[in-house]
């Protein structure tokens, strides 16, 4: 904390995920309002963003295709590389708690003291208390999630030939996943005999009446005819009560055996909220109201993202947990403090009808909405590359976006 301009108030942005650095640089773009009172602190446990919608691919991607290190450099963007010549500071520090009267966060090792404080801290994963779920899944929140998958994925096979793989929750990520999962399996099959018949089976589990829950019909439906084309098994109404010895214990009585488990069933807020002593939702996420403010709003606490819950007022329902909300989010949270610096009233969050999104389901095909026109195929995974060049041109100097865009094609590619 030595670089810390004591002299200077403090916002504080906890969380280098979508996000927080949406906040974080926009609030850099308006250097000139705030620059002389106030230091923009950007805290993060590690030294790099991960870029998750991209996990799926990371986990799926044969080692012999790509070492660790360049799968690194697609998916961690360092965090200085973000913040390079902009006025954010980045402190790599676990956060422990609040101290509200006192307005500081407790950091592991330091205690940070905070004029505004904007939590966006994310989500972990959800196992609801189900016996065993924890022990015998594999999650998928991190990249070491991601290569352990893959490596388990690939010595299975190798070893043993045919696998059965159960992929647990049928939001957007278990989709992506289960798809991606066809060709990488049959392609280290046909290495290790070129006349093999590719052996892997697929089901996909989700404990609602459909598959993408939160989804409209349009999606729901081409996204099943695009699994069953692939050979993927859906199972819905399905609720998990036990797992053990590699077997699945659903409510109905009925039970299921896998291989490998891979959990993408729910996710909740993180752990550090409840030492914030501020309301919670089910979820365990920061309850906030309409101006996105945690607390009492004299207290200048605001959360986005996954780590936050804003019941949609059109819907009656709390706001999906997504890219799109979370930077929408992010870049009002900045127009907030602004404007609470220059004595403006807040403005308030106004969630979209309808919020765009491309969905991959295996083999350089992508099912894309982007709310005036709805895209399905080869075309939609086209879309997919560009809107992550969108994001990597916002958040990198021009030439290092395209740089780390073309690496992440170019690994994407290589298992389709």
């Amino acid at each position: 904390m030595d670089n810390i301009d004591a002299r200077k108030k403090n916002i504080v942005i906890l969380g280098a995920g979508f996000g927080g650095i949406t906040a974080a640089l926009a609030l850099a773009k308006k250097q000139c309002a705030i620059s002389r009172e106030y230091n923009i602190i950007l805290v993060d446990r590690h030294r790099h963003q991960l870029y998750t919608p991209a996990l799926y691919e990371i986990a799926s991607i044969p080692r012999e295709n790509a070492a660790d290190a360049s799968l690194k450099s697609a998916i961690l963007i360092p965090i200085a590389d973000i913040t390079a010549k902009k006025p954010i500071q980045h402190l790599c520090d676990d956060v422990i708690g609040l101290d509200r009267n006192g307005k500081k966060i407790i950091l592991k090792n330091a205690e940070l003291p905070y004029e505004f404080l904007v939590s966006a801290l994310g989500s972990e994963t959800n196992y609801f208390n189900i016996p065993g779920l924890k022990e015998e899944s594999f999650p998928l929140k991190t990249f070491d999630d991601a290569v352990r998958l893959r490596n388990k994925i690939e010595d299975w096979v190798r070893e043993k030939d045919a696998v059965k793989i159960v992929v647990g929750g049928a939001g957007a990520s278990g989709v992506e996943l289960v798809a991606e999962f066809v060709n990488f399996v049959c392609d280290i099959q046909k290495k290790i005999d070129l006349n093999s018949h590719c052996k892997i089976e697929l089901l996909l589990i989700e404990s609602s009446p459909d598959i993408l829950p939160g989804f409209d019909e349009w999606a729901v439906s081409k996204t099943k005819k695009r699994l069953a084309k692939l050979g993927v098994r859906i199972k819905t109404n399905a609720t998990i009560v036990s797992v053990r010895n590699q077997e699945l214990d659903f409510a109905d009585g009925n039970k299921e055996s896998f291989d490998i488990l891979i959990w993408a069933g729910g996710v909740q807020g993180p752990a550090a909220l409840e030492r914030f002593e501020l309301t919670r939702s089910k979820k365990g996420a920061l309850v906030i109201d309409e101006y996105l403010r945690a607390g009492n709003p004299e207290e200048r606490i605001f959360a986005i993202g996954d780590n936050s819950s804003l019941i949609n007022p059109k819907t009656g329902k709390p706001l999906m947990w997504n890219v799109p909300v979370a930077e929408a989010e992010g870049r009002l949270v900045a127009k907030n403090i602004i404007r609470e610096i220059r004595g403006k009233p807040l403005k308030k969050f106004i969630p979209l009808k309808k919020y765009p999104f491309i969905l991959a389901v295996g083999k350089k095909y992508a099912i894309a909405d982007f709310v005036i026109i709805r895209i399905a195929g080869r075309l939609g995974w086209c879309l997919k590359q560009l809107v992550e060049l969108r994001y990597f041109l916002f958040i990198l100097p021009l030439f290092q976006a395209i740089k780390t865009w073309l690496v992440c094609v170019r690994l994407y590619a290589s298992n389709d």
